[in-house]
């Protein structure tokens, strides 16, 4: 018994010795650990205090700055089309851009949903809207110009979250007039003033391409929303149901978060989105004004956009 209690004794003696190294050490491992990060962190803080943190992130190869070919292409476009054509590209990673027309404002046609969806969604961040809030249309909020919510909405309600699907998956004409009763001519404003963008529409509201695309930029980098809600709205463009004009030019297989436009009145078509090629991103719109409404000129319009979403593509793949 007295053996058994002393091989007992021993045993714990160990484990009780091995305890105590191990808490030691512990102190030891981290003050090692955080000398070799903060060693790792101030070299490069002292080499690169100048240069954009990202740099340390993105490989070089995906800060594309030659764009040449690309340039004179569409600068051919802009001599071609002086006054009925708008476009704007942008590769993220480099800022590297090429402007066409970049004075001439157009009619935004269903691009402006765009701003409407950030702004309800910005309504809900400061609690005058929830997602789960259900909202009515009024009898001359249905609209069957766009969209097919005004088929089953009738006397129903619907969510903000579900409004907000309708209106950047299906470009829906009714949410669109549903949302504008929980918007106010001072929400337009504080969205410009707060992201820069007071240049965006004129008297007429019309806009041109390269200022649109700053919207896309806000998004990207969340400036204006909690990152889970500018994600939010990147996604639902993503999963947009309109798969034609810029659509056409990129792979199936490649992300593209994109609104569109198309209005008979103005003979607008108009597509705007960030094509999420892997590790160089870029952003595009382009806004065309046909010479009317026909389809001819539609299938014009279409081809137009198929051919710059191609080189766009090409150039940046």
């Amino acid at each position: 018994m007295n053996k058994e209690i002393e091989k007992l004794s021993k045993k714990l003696k160990r484990q009780r010795v091995f305890i105590i190294a191990l808490v030691m050490c512990i102190p030891f491992a981290l003050w090692l650990s955080s000398q070799y990060f903060n060693s790792n962190n101030s070299v490069e803080q002292k080499t690169f205090p100048m240069l954009d943190p990202l740099r340390a992130l993105v490989s070089p190869k995906s800060y594309l700055i030659n764009i040449e070919e690309l340039r004179t292409y569409l600068h051919g476009l802009e001599s071609k089309y002086p006054d009925s054509i708008s476009i704007y590209y942008e590769q993220i990673n480099s800022g590297a851009n090429i402007s066409v027309n970049k004075d001439i404002k157009l009619f935004p046609a269903s691009l402006s949903k765009l701003v409407q969806a950030i702004l309800i969604t910005k309504n809900v961040e400061r609690g005058s809207l929830s997602w789960d809030k259900q909202l009515k249309a009024e009898p001359g909020d249905l609209s069957a110009d766009s969209g097919v919510l005004y088929k089953s909405i009738g006397n129903n309600t619907m969510s903000v979250d579900k409004l907000l699907e309708e209106l950047l998956i299906n470009s829906d004409n009714t949410a669109q007039n549903i949302f504008k009763h929980y918007l106010t001519f001072d929400d337009y404003v504080i969205f410009q003033n707060e992201t820069g963008l007071q240049d965006l529409y004129n008297e007429k509201g019309f806009i041109s391409a390269k200022e649109y695309t700053r919207i896309l930029r806000v998004l990207y980098t969340s400036s204006f929303l909690e990152p889970e809600n500018s994600e939010k709205i990147l996604n639902l463009m993503a999963q947009s149901k309109f798969k034609d004009y810029l659509s056409h030019g990129i792979p199936s297989g490649v992300k593209f978060a994109h609104k569109y436009g198309e209005n008979t009145q103005y003979s607008i078509f108009a597509d705007s989105g960030i094509v999420y090629v892997p590790g160089k991103p870029y952003m595009i719109t382009v806004i065309i004004k046909g010479k009317d409404s026909t389809a001819s000129t539609r299938v014009w319009a279409t081809g137009l956009m198929k051919e710059i979403s191609e080189h766009a593509y090409r150039i940046s793949k």
